[in-house]
């Protein structure tokens, strides 16, 4: 330390320092003069790469690692240019938002005879990269012909009120689709009926877990795979008892579409939508909705089902769609992408085909039916041209490989590409993508990715793969500024230093509330400055920190990385978007 900051100390007028004899400072000099000129060379200037020496007591691998995030961090950039390790030339990156963060400096020196003079001229500001935040690798003209040639790939997840018909409503969606098999069916209702739950037969073609077929209640997120003439859809059955809000945030984090099902039958409807008499939510078909929009479901589909047992009421169906479409655009739904279908799962009646003149609902209903509402889903942006970001879901071993279930949001990936886990920063090469061998994935798609080089204990689910290049990464990080939604009947108000449990896609992990920074408005202006508490709809900006370190990203660089839940003692109190990571 002595050396160093000799070493870069301005001259003063009093006696020169002697350094004694059997010091080899000309040696040490020569030595980081050449650790400079390495920095300088990489196309930072000569007084940045003092001042990260410095700073890092002559380690140049610190140092570089100092520069570059530093670099990241800088808003201010005129008349700079970025170092050329970090330039990009492609135009379709997106542009960063960052921070401004004043530069590095070494620490003064206490006492007055070692007090640092002033310089007499500022030291000047890090550079800040150039448009983007990489190179990112060029996508093979074949592989974006074969993108540009594929169907629009969706997501839809299920919501609704537990017991409102939902796995049976998608088993009955399979069955029309031809993707189960009769006779399947048929072994699934003499099973069921041995049970004594003969009416859940159409459930099992989705709840395919032991557990779940004895209770009768869905308990984790079950997919299936099917296909109409505009779309390829990826299918989220999500739970829909209280106990179990945590999968079903799972499955809306991983969907861009969804089906809301809600029963007609007298009470049953109340029971999930109705508020109780203490005022908080009594079932979880406001929750869900909620939810639902908070983690990024745009387009809705309210399946009105069960309608057959009151006998195909009008009045019924009109009662129920007047109760719900307000409150679902109230919520931030848009009418224009709202539609409500009515339909039974039990009796398949307008699933697929039209309802015949002898059911009493045709007599009123002209619209489509539920397969054709589902058709007419508008396709998702598809955001192939930003740095890659795959969602780890599942983990298992196959054969000499980790074979991960995947989701893939952002970018491409082909078979051969070298990625690293986060945050736990191994590196992996991608063996195969899909059960057939597929070439690449894109954004939309969910796939089985099979990695070597890699030990299965590296790879958990929450992980997030993206390109080694560290300027491609997702920031790493434990605090992060939010703007939040505060759920409308919350019971306890939230205070700074407030413990919850933050959701986001995979993974929860316990946070503090660590600062109220403002109530907002509407439309974004800010309403009163450092807030004591937060009531029930309110609208906040707020700091978190978090108990380890995540894979964080601010909302306009990822959607996926960007939006969250946060719970407390089993309720959802808050939806929140991130505006800036910390």
């Amino acid at each position: 330390d002595y050396e160093l900051q000799q070493e870069y100390q301005p001259k003063r007028e009093t006696t020169a320092t002697v350094v004694p004899p059997q010091q080899s400072l000309p040696q040490q000099t020569t030595s980081l003069a050449e650790k400079e000129r390495s920095l300088v060379e990489m196309g930072f200037t000569k007084a940045q790469a003092k001042t990260a020496l410095l700073e890092c007591k002559g380690d140049v691998e610190r140092a570089t690692d100092l520069l570059v995030r530093t670099a990241h961090a800088m808003a201010s950039f005129d008349n700079m240019k970025p170092p050329p390790s970090i330039v990009i030339n492609e135009p379709t990156v997106a542009n960063e938002v960052i921070s401004s963060v004043a530069p590095p400096t070494a620490p003064e020196m206490s006492g007055p005879k070692n007090r640092r003079p002033k310089s007499k001229s500022p030291t000047p500001p890090l550079r800040k990269p150039d448009v983007g935040v990489g190179p990112l690798p060029k996508i093979p003209s074949e592989v974006m012909t074969k993108i540009q040639s594929q169907k629009s790939r969706l997501s839809m997840v299920v919501l609704g009120h537990v017991d409102a018909g939902k796995s049976t409503l998608m088993g009955m969606v399979l069955l029309k689709l031809g993707l189960v098999q009769k006779r399947t069916v048929q072994k699934y209702q003499k099973q069921a009926a041995e049970v004594g739950k003969a009416s859940f037969h159409l459930a099992w073609v989705m709840d395919e877990d032991e557990s779940e077929r004895e209770r009768g209640v869905t308990m984790d997120v079950a997919t299936k795979f099917f296909s109409t003439p505009s779309h390829d859809f990826t299918l989220l059955d999500a739970p829909g008892h209280a106990a179990f809000v945590p999968n079903m945030i799972t499955g809306a984090a991983s969907a861009q579409v969804g089906i809301l099902v809600v029963a007609a039958t007298r009470g049953e409807f109340e029971a999930g939508f109705m508020l109780s008499k203490l005022g908080c939510v009594g079932g979880q078909t406001r929750e869900h909705v909620v939810l639902a929009r908070g983690l990024g479901v745009s387009q809705l589909i309210v399946a009105v089902n069960k309608l057959d047992v009151v006998d195909w009421s009008q009045e019924r169906f009109d009662e129920i769609k007047g109760m719900l479409e307000p409150f679902l655009v109230e919520n931030g739904f848009q009418q224009k992408r709202i539609q409500f279908v009515p339909t039974s799962g039990l009796t398949g009646i307008n699933v697929k085909d039209k309802p015949s003149g002898d059911v009493k609902l045709s007599e009123w209903y002209k619209g489509p039916t539920l397969l054709e509402a589902i058709d007419s889903f508008a396709p998702a942006q598809r955001n192939v041209d930003k740095p890659l970001r795959i969602i780890v879901t599942d983990v298992y071993m196959d054969g000499k490989y980790v074979t991960c279930r995947c989701r893939v949001v952002q970018g491409v990936v082909q078979t051969g590409a070298r990625l690293v886990v986060l945050p736990i920063g191994d590196e992996a090469v991608v063996s195969r993508i899909g059960v057939e061998g597929q070439d690449f994935a894109m954004a939309g798609d969910t796939v089985d990715m099979a990695l070597g080089n890699i030990d299965l204990a590296r790879v958990m689910i929450g992980c997030i793969l993206s390109h080694t290049h560290l300027a491609l990464r997702p920031p790493v990080r434990k605090k992060m500024r939010a703007k939040i939604l505060v759920m409308e009947h919350l019971q306890v108000p939230i205070i700074r230093g407030a413990q919850v449990l933050l959701h986001m896609h995979s993974i929860d992990v316990p946070a503090v509330v660590s600062n109220l920074i403002a109530c907002m408005k509407r439309d974004g202006s800010i309403q009163k400055e450092r807030p004591r508490v937060l009531t029930g709809g309110n609208s906040a900006m707020v700091e978190i920190t978090l108990q380890e370190k995540v894979c964080l990203e601010s909302y306009s660089d990822c959607r996926a990385l960007g939006r969250f839940v946060l719970r407390r003692g089993g309720d959802s109190i808050a939806v929140g978007i991130i505006e800036q990571v910390l």
